[in-house]
């Protein structure tokens, strides 16, 4: 099929006229007319009835419309990342992050991105490590963080910080009245966790079972800061990590276990898709973010 045929049926298709039609085209009326005649011709079915003004689509020509405007937007959207590829500053920078990484680690690096590189588009979905290596494997999004053990095939990953996860409790709990605290001592009792799908409740029950420690009641949450509000309020015991409880533990609303069997270090990770093309953009940001834990 001739595009440039199929580019004049969408501009009379979209216009509704001929004349308009040749204005967007830049030629003259005759001779889109012997375009369009030629084009259905060709096709071997009428795509339009002239009406005294302007004109009207046939059944043949709302069919071929679909096509081409699905066409057209491929075209479109093949232009737009031709231009990612040419200039890095003004592409789409598409993020997955787990909770830790888009809570406490990415706004602020984001922030400074975005500053320097005004006309970049910017979107981070925020959820659990299941939900982000899916959705980079299923290419929604460029890159993916997240601070648990990759499962999915076809990703590689690249740890990019270290981070704890500390063992808390309200300040009055009554494991902070004994001398001393062992592993042990939290054998049964109620545990504060995230979903099913959160690396870092992956973490915490490999810990639990290594150390030969029976889990309690466990009380789900979506997100470390509902989390945090409840161990504060005396829910139980929490594994919370250490960049997100600094200002808590400084002043008396948390207060970590001593016991350093119970510590989780656990690394951040930067994933993508194997032998995958990364656009400008996300490599960009690749580059500030190394820079700016080097610094």
């Amino acid at each position: 099929m001739n595009l440039h045929h199929l580019a004049i049926f969408n501009a009379i298709a979209e216009t509704g006229s001929i004349s308009a039609a040749a204005q967007r085209m830049h030629i003259s009326q005759p001779a889109l007319s012997r375009e369009i005649k030629d084009f259905e011709a060709r096709l071997g079915v009428t795509l339009f009835e002239r009406m005294p003004r302007g004109m009207r689509m046939t059944h043949a020509g709302e069919v071929l419309q679909e096509y081409a405007t699905r066409l057209f937007d491929i075209s479109r959207t093949a232009q737009s990342a031709m231009q990612e590829i040419s200039d890095a500053r003004m592409g789409h920078l598409s993020i997955g992050a787990s909770n830790t990484n888009g809570t406490y680690v990415l706004p602020q690096r984001l922030a400074v991105f975005r500053r320097d590189n005004p006309a970049v588009r910017i979107t981070m979905f925020v959820g659990n490590t299941e939900q982000i290596s899916q959705g980079v494997a299923d290419m929604r999004f460029a890159l993916g963080f997240i601070e648990g053990p990759l499962h999915v095939g076809g990703l590689v990953a690249e740890p990019f910080q270290q981070d704890d996860l500390v063992p808390v409790v309200a300040p009055n709990h009554d494991l902070l009245k004994q001398r001393r605290v062992m592993a042990t001592d939290i054998d049964g009792l109620p545990l504060l966790m995230r979903e099913h799908g959160s690396g870092t409740r992956e973490l915490i029950a490999d810990m639990l079972e290594a150390n030969g420690i029976r889990q309690g009641s466990v009380m789900e949450f979506g997100n470390t800061e509902a989390l945090k509000q409840a161990v504060m309020y005396g829910g139980g015991i929490a594994w919370l990590p250490r960049i997100s409880i600094a200002r808590e533990l400084s002043e008396g609303m948390l207060a970590a276990l001593p016991v350093e069997h119970l510590m989780i270090r656990r690394q951040l990770s930067v994933i993508r898709r194997a032998n995958a093309h990364l656009n400008p953009t996300s490599e960009a940001f690749l580059q500030a973010l190394r820079a700016s834990l080097g610094a």
